[in-house]
Order: structure tokens, then C-alpha cells, then sequence
């Protein structure tokens, strides 16, 4: 039986495949007017392999943070980060950190602005914002790495190590049978990408657990009866993962589909079955409840931090310095 659901999901990889090409030789024909249009603007692409769960989000928020530094490029200008809109959590996650710079950015000392959009079609936004008066210094797009249109592009991609073929590699890494989108094979590699592997190169980790009150994990876990995990990301078992290496032992988990809509109804239904319990979010998940759900003193948000090898950040000033 665990044969023929594998044979029916390579089936259906490569109806999937056969959909992509078609795709793209009809709907995502290259720009090759793009690069002369960019300008003195970098046109950065942040994607994966993946269908989702790389880090591709606070990786772009990182990067975005580091250009917009003042020697880092014109402080007129600024960054702005497109995001495809049906990610619309992952957007206000974005704004939100943001935000919390200070003026967009300018107490902490980055240059002007870094704006978040969010788009349906990341090629027709790029050429947008080439129109203005003042373009963006940078335009990180947080994936579209399948968007061949978007020629002249810097391409940074996160690998991990799960990533990588399994026996019979090919069709079988492909949705819904395995957990790629695209194959390498799609993207040629030369001078304008560069591979960072994420076990290596960049870190993600929690930095903090706390509750709108305040209040610390696994500092304040002695007042409940249990920890219980609820996330609707795209690596929900990485997530558990740190949560288990942050001293957080969590039991009856739920794992929720990537960008759930009825994430707000499903916790509330738990906090209401487990009034005792404390139940920790992501710091995207927590972007989709209300400000009375947010405030709950039983909800505890995950505050992810990035890290990025000083070999990576070196390997990404001569990416940029030479596109």
C-alpha cells in the first residue's frame, strides 16, 4: 500500500512538473529589458527549493536591515521587500518588525525607509517601483525564485540539507511527493547566485518567549499545567525542534497548514479547552489573531533571531558588488 501512494504522488509530481514548464514557456518568458531598466538598483531574489519553511522571510528582513545601514548604500533611497499577498502574515510580520526600528528604520540607523509590499505579480511591482522619482536603492523579493521574468536579479539561495535528492531524486523531490516546488536543473548557476547552505551560513533561532504582560518561557512554565505548541508554518517540526533545544518540553501539538485563515478559531478553541495550558505561537502566526487574542496572558509569542556567518556576509558583498 506505502508503494503505490508513492508511485500516485510521483504521478502527480509529474502532472505538477509538466504544469510548471508549461507555465513558464507561456506565462514567465524572461525580461530582457529588465536589466537596463534596474539602473544603479539591485534587484535581489531570495528563494528555495522549497515549497515553503526555508527562512526565506526574516532572511530578507536581515538583509534588507544590513543594506539600508548608511555605508551599506545612498541614504535617500532605502529597501523595499515584495512579498507575494497571499503570504499576508508574513507582510505584517515584516511591518511590524519594522516598525519597531523606529521611524522605518531611521533610530536605528538605517537609511531612509524599508518598505514591505505585498504583490500578486512580483515582475509588474519591480517595474513600478523603477518608475518612481526615486527608486529603491534595493528590491528584495522574498521568493519568486521561479519568476523568470525578473532577469538582472541577484539570486540568493537557502539550502538545507533535507533538501537535498533522495533515493530516486528528480521527480520524486517534487510536490506533492517530496518537498521542492522547483529543480535545480531550472535555475542555472553562475556569477549572479550564490548558495547558502543553512546549517552552515545562517542560524534561526529563538531569542525570546514571552506574552504581551511580559512574562518569560520556560521562565514562567511552573504556573501551567503544560506547554503545548500550536503553528501553522511551512517547518513546523523545526519549530519543535527549537522549542525542545530552548528548554520548552511541549505535549499535543497541533500543526496547522502554512498561512491558515482559521488559526485565531483553532486557538481559541484550545485556550477555552485548556484554560491551564500555555500555548506558544510563532511570531508569524501571532500576526493573524486580534489584539484581544494577542494580549491573552495564556498566549506566548516565539521571537525568532537571525544569524549570518561573517564567510556568508562577505560572499553577499561580492554578489552585490559584482551584479
Amino acid at each position: 500500500m506505502k508503494s503505490v501512494r508513492r508511485n500516485l504522488l510521483k504521478i502527480a509530481a509529474a502532472c505538477y512538473r509538466a504544469a510548471y514548464l508549461l507555465h513558464h514557456k507561456v506565462a514567465l518568458r524572461p525580461d530582457l529589458t529588465l536589466p537596463k531598466k534596474l539602473g544603479s538598483t539591485k534587484l535581489i531574489v531570495v528563494g528555495s527549493y522549497r515549497t515553503g519553511g526555508a527562512g526565506k522571510t526574516p532572511f530578507c528582513l536581515w538583509l534588507a536591515k544590513r543594506l539600508s545601514q548608511p555605508q551599506n548604500g545612498p541614504h535617500t533611497k532605502g529597501s523595499a521587500i515584495l512579498c507575494h499577498s497571499y503570504a499576508y502574515d508574513e507582510i505584517q510580520m515584516l511591518r511590524e518588525e519594522i516598525e519597531s526600528l523606529g521611524d522605518g528604520g531611521k533610530q536605528t540607523g538605517t537609511s531612509n525607509f524599508i518598505e514591505v509590499i505585498g504583490t500578486g505579480n512580483r515582475h509588474r511591482t519591480v517595474l513600478q517601483l523603477l518608475q518612481r522619482e526615486t527608486p529603491p536603492a534595493y528590491i528584495i523579493c522574498d521568493d519568486g525564485f521561479e519568476d523568470s521574468r525578473l532577469t538582472g536579479a541577484v539570486n540568493i539561495i537557502l539550502r538545507w540539507k533535507e533538501d537535498l535528492p533522495s533515493e530516486g531524486g528528480g521527480i520524486g523531490q517534487l510536490w506533492p511527493a517530496g518537498p521542492c516546488r522547483s529543480l535545480p536543473e531550472d535555475h542555472p548557476q553562475g556569477e549572479s547566485t550564490l548558495n547558502l547552505s543553512c546549517e552552515d551560513h545562517i542560524e534561526f533561532h529563538i531569542d525570546r518567549i514571552a506574552n504581551a504582560q511580559g512574562e518569560s518561557l520556560p521562565q514562567s512554565l511552573g504556573r501551567f499545567h503544560r506547554a503545548r505548541a500550536v503553528c501553522g508554518i511551512g517547518s513546523p517540526k523545526r519549530f519543535l525542534k527549537d522549542l525542545d533545544s530552548f528548554g520548552i518540553p511541549t505535549v499535543d501539538n497541533r500543526l496547522l497548514k502554512d498561512h491558515d485563515r482559521s488559526f485565531p478559531k483553532k486557538l481559541a478553541a484550545l485556550l477555552e479547552q485548556f484554560p491551564g495550558d500555555a500555548i506558544i505561537i510563532t511570531q508569524k502566526d501571532a500576526c493573524r489573531l486580534d489584539e484581544k487574542m494577542r494580549n491573552h496572558p495564556n498566549v506566548f509569542t516565539v521571537y525568532q533571531k537571525v544569524s549570518v556567518s561573517l564567510s556568508a556576509i562577505h560572499h553577499i558583498d561580492l554578489l552585490l558588488a559584482g551584479s
